[in-house]
């Protein structure tokens, strides 16, 4: 898959695998997905997205529904943020055999990562 336009400055990714666990760090509890694209156009090029959920307290912007102007009260809602960038830049588009390839390549340098961090 193409998409032909100027402001589209990539190939297609399309989602091919995607997994979760639970990580504790430094006593903070990071439920964790690792979510694997693989180019369209590429077959043998991927990129991988690492995400924590966290808790952030938010103020809704809205409005509440019939309730005229007044306003949601606030909440600490669950907000997945990316974390990629902690580990490499370099899984933004790398090359493997396989999206199970891919994601071993992406978990191996994780547990390095944790190794690291643990000592």
């Amino acid at each position: 898959m193409k998409i032909v336009n100027p402001a589209i400055t990539s190939d297609v990714f399309r989602l091919v695998k995607t997994i979760e666990f639970d990580m504790e760090l430094e006593g903070k509890f990071l439920p964790t997905r690792v979510e694997v694209f693989q180019d369209t156009q590429r077959k043998r090029h991927f990129r991988c997205h690492m995400w924590e959920l966290e808790y952030y307290h938010v103020q809704s912007t809205f409005s509440a529904a019939g309730k005229g102007k007044r306003w949601r009260s606030p909440s600490d809602e669950p907000i997945f943020v990316e974390r990629t960038w902690e580990l490499s830049s370099k899984f933004h588009d790398f090359v493997a055999p396989s999206a199970e390839a891919a994601l071993n390549k992406f978990l191996a340098l994780l547990k390095k990562h944790l190794a690291a961090v643990k000592k």
